[in-house]
């Protein structure tokens, strides 16, 4: 009887598999991966919070009067969440560069490869919406 035993870089790409699910599991950091590979040059944390914020907000209609604090709390959510969650395990795997002084973030390859899997994983076309309105 034989027994098939997987070679070491078969687990190696399996890890490397599960680590880019695991990234693009959260829509915020899947954002942040499209704006950055759309993007010339490093994006501000400012910057990357506006892209979710519209994304997350496209299709809805909102009253300027009402809402204009619950839009800037929930933009002031959306750079909390990134300073502290997202943009940390983007830097983590390799993703992005980021730099806490400038609070810049720039894709690097690692990033730029989970890019291009990103359109087979998670099955979302590059342009998901019209950044012109």
């Amino acid at each position: 009887m034989t027994t098939n035993i997987p070679s070491p870089a078969l687990f190696e790409q399996a890890g490397e598999v599960t680590s880019t699910f695991d990234l693009l599991a959260d829509q915020r950091r899947r954002v942040v991966v499209r704006y950055l590979e759309e993007t010339t040059g490093p994006a501000t944390l400012g910057e990357l919070a506006e892209e979710i914020s519209v994304r997350e907000s496209s299709g809805r209609l909102h009253s300027i009067s009402d809402h204009a604090d619950a839009q800037h709390d929930h933009l002031r959510s959306i750079t909390i969440s990134l300073h502290h969650v997202h943009i940390p395990k983007l830097a983590d795997a390799d993703a992005i560069d980021y730099d806490p002084e400038t609070k810049t973030a720039l894709l690097t390859e690692t990033g730029e490869r989970i890019a291009a899997r990103m359109d087979a994983i998670c099955g979302e076309p590059r342009d998901t919406y019209d950044r012109s309105s």
